[in-house]
């Protein structure tokens, strides 16, 4: 497997690295640790980084790489490949192209650093991590797993995040507690989409299922779900409830004692960002277990030249 590990020296980043330290990766893991210098005008405006003065005698490359080699000595263990790399740019730019440059499976940052916006729950660079990521995000606020909160809706994003659990053996033997959150009539905010056969944002006016149809498709979702990984010798119950989704899952990881939620989100495509659905974002902004979020593959649009029936030279779009 192949792993993107983020630290920064904060207290919130060595977490990350003590959960990395603790999963027992398969054999032939390759664990790349960065670091990433930034200044942090540039961090604000957007401006290309500027060298820093530094009056006293400190050497911040050496502090880097010390902090580098404690971090890689952490993390290693028999089997695993460890890298570490010393880099300058934009954080959250950096993460994002050595994700891809690596083919990472799964990055993992903590939930805050040490930019000035440290006072947010969820940092911003761990935001945007988050939002631009090639694959997978583990938003680390424990230095263990103790317990699996898989959160599930029926869509296809849902299935994503089954299908990683299943397959992700360095979460093997972890207790799983699959859920999966449907309307209330008195609900106000969130309604059934038959269509879909999942959740969706819809005016209440729209109505939702009779009680017992819709008692009845939240715990087929779940049951699937949960057969899916029970066949992975996952140890694994499941269970329902109904009212507002981001505030049930977070109720339900102190209830069932998980300290890991993972789950899929939609991508919402916005004018200049791909950004996380509602559900996924009040999940990882308020809840205090770390947060595994799968996401479909970002897919950008690039224009391919094809020929028209004609001879003639035509501009197509495809996904990249």
């Amino acid at each position: 497997m192949r792993v993107l590990l983020a630290i920064d020296g904060s207290a919130s980043s060595g977490v990350a690295c003590d959960l990395v330290a603790s999963l027992p990766w398969p054999d032939g893991s390759v664990l790349r640790v960065i670091s990433v210098a930034e200044d942090p005008a540039a961090a604000l405006v957007g401006l290309p980084p500027v060298p820093v003065a530094y009056p006293d005698a400190r050497d911040p490359d050496a502090e880097v790489d010390e902090l580098l080699r404690a971090a890689a000595e952490n993390v290693a263990a028999d089997g695993r490949h460890v890298q570490t790399r010393r880099l300058h740019g934009r954080t959250a730019s950096v993460i994002v192209e050595q994700a891809a440059d690596l083919r990472a499976e799964l990055i993992v940052v903590g939930s805050r650093g040490l930019g000035p916006l440290r006072t947010m729950l969820l940092g911003s660079v761990s935001a945007e991590v988050v939002d631009h990521a090639p694959c997978p995000v583990l938003v680390a606020r424990a230095d263990a797993v103790t317990g699996v909160l898989l959160a599930v809706d029926g869509s296809t994003h849902s299935q994503r995040a089954v299908e990683h659990l299943a397959g992700a053996r360095y979460l093997a033997g972890q207790r799983v507690e699959v859920m999966s959150v449907g309307p209330t009539p008195r609900s106000d905010i969130r309604a059934f989409a038959p269509e879909t056969a999942t959740w969706a944002d819809v005016p209440a006016s729209a109505g939702v299922p009779p009680i017992d149809d819709n008692r009845r498709h939240v715990e087929a979702v779940a049951a699937r779900a949960a057969g899916d990984l029970a066949g992975q010798g996952y140890d694994v119950r499941w269970s329902v409830a109904f009212g507002d989704v981001a505030h049930e899952i977070m109720c339900a990881t102190d209830q069932l004692r998980c300290n890991l939620v993972v789950m899929g989100s939609r991508g919402l495509t916005g004018l200049d960002r791909i950004r996380l659905g509602s559900v996924a974002r009040n999940v990882l902004l308020h809840s205090a277990a770390s947060v595994l979020i799968v996401r479909e593959p970002v897919r950008e649009r690039v224009r391919e030249p094809r020929l028209a029936p004609s001879g003639l030279s035509i501009a197509a779009f495809a996904a990249a």
